[in-house]
């Protein structure tokens, strides 16, 4: 009986032991400068117990929307702490502030789950360039029956206009130069092109929130 019993044990911190070394393994595959870095201008969290993970892209941009689906399906799995937001950016460019006043206009309208993609497909397979108000209420009308006249009003909005000018000046506090880029809990940084691909992307995502979740004092 004690044989057997100490040969349990052995088996048992023998798993413990390669339980470890799989954590710790995969708490280095990441390294601070290669997968991720921290931004240039860290922002205090409105509330501690939440963690922001906040993606910035531009609808013209080809990475984006080959990244939109895993970006997607990654939020429908996030834990309940973590809040996603998407910033679209404008670069300065004025058909860059129309894709983005265009994303705000369909949050307001209560359409933002229908026109997102559409605005992605629009632009990326059926060449619409989106580069006026009209082309952007077309879509609108087209995938969710919206009027013209009410999809204009809200890309005139002072309150999409004020939410594209906030999302400019995170990025450039954040460091920003590229899209996507996905800032996590206002701190660190990641992307495609810093993680190898998309779906690496969204584990790096993952375990910058067990990061900033961590460093926070969290579970």
């Amino acid at each position: 009986m004690r044989t057997w019993m100490r040969g349990l044990s052995a088996a048992m911190l023998g798993l413990f032991a390669m339980a470890c070394s799989a954590q710790d393994g995969a708490t280095a595959k990441f390294e601070q400068g290669k997968q991720y870095q921290q931004v240039r201008t860290i922002e205090a969290p409105i509330d501690a117990k939440r963690i922001e993970v906040r993606e910035f892209f531009l609808y013209s941009c080809p990475h984006c929307y080959h990244f939109d689906p895993a970006i997607t399906a990654w939020e429908k799995t996030k834990a309940g702490d973590v809040d996603f937001v998407r910033a679209p950016l404008t670069f300065g460019r004025e058909v860059g502030r129309t894709h983005a006043k265009a994303y705000y206009a369909a949050d307001s309208l209560g359409i933002l789950s229908k026109i997102h993609p559409a605005l992605f497909n629009a632009f990326h397979e059926q060449h619409n360039s989106l580069a006026s108000d009209q082309q952007v209420a077309g879509v609108f009308r087209q995938v969710a029956g919206i009027e013209p006249e009410a999809t204009i009003a809200q890309l005139k909005s002072f309150t999409a206009d004020a939410q594209v000018r906030k999302n400019d000046q995170q990025a450039m506090a954040f460091g920003v130069s590229s899209v996507p880029t996905v800032v996590v809990g206002g701190k660190y940084v990641t992307s495609p092109a810093m993680a190898g691909g998309f779906d690496e992307a969204v584990t790096v995502i993952n375990f910058l929130i067990d990061k900033v979740r961590q460093e926070r004092g969290g579970q």
